[in-house]
């Protein structure tokens, strides 16, 4: 089963600089980040930043993943590697992460059967 999400995440105070020297990590390393994707079996992952009102900074992680993936934790990637060490200097553990929920889902038959194709 595809697993489809979107869940936001709080950016801790002073961190923010930090965290888009993460995004710019990854998005210089488009290449090698994607090859991580398919170990994971992580179809799609896009993150979306929100400054909000306020007076903090939100990611916001969608992502459509497969079951049975790697667990990114106990990736040798260096981009992993690194996206962990950012993670744990730039998210706000003191902040519930908010899981938003689906009420509609629309995959383009071409896309699906791919998707299928893997599971």
């Amino acid at each position: 089963m595809t697993k489809i999400e979107l869940t936001r995440f709080r950016i801790k105070k002073g961190k923010e600089a930090k965290a888009q020297e993460w995004m710019d990590f990854l998005n210089k390393r488009h290449v090698d980040t994607v090859a991580t994707m398919a170990g994971e079996k992580m179809y799609v992952e896009n993150v979306f930043k929100e400054k909000n009102p306020d007076g903090y900074t939100y990611f916001y992680w969608y992502s459509v993943q497969g079951e049975g993936g790697n667990v990114v934790e106990e990736s040798e990637s260096y981009i992993d590697k690194k996206h962990i060490e950012y993670w744990d200097e730039c998210i706000d553990t003191e902040y519930k992460p908010v899981d938003m929920e689906l009420e509609e889902s629309l995959i383009a038959p071409a896309v699906e059967k791919v998707i299928e194709k893997d599971a």
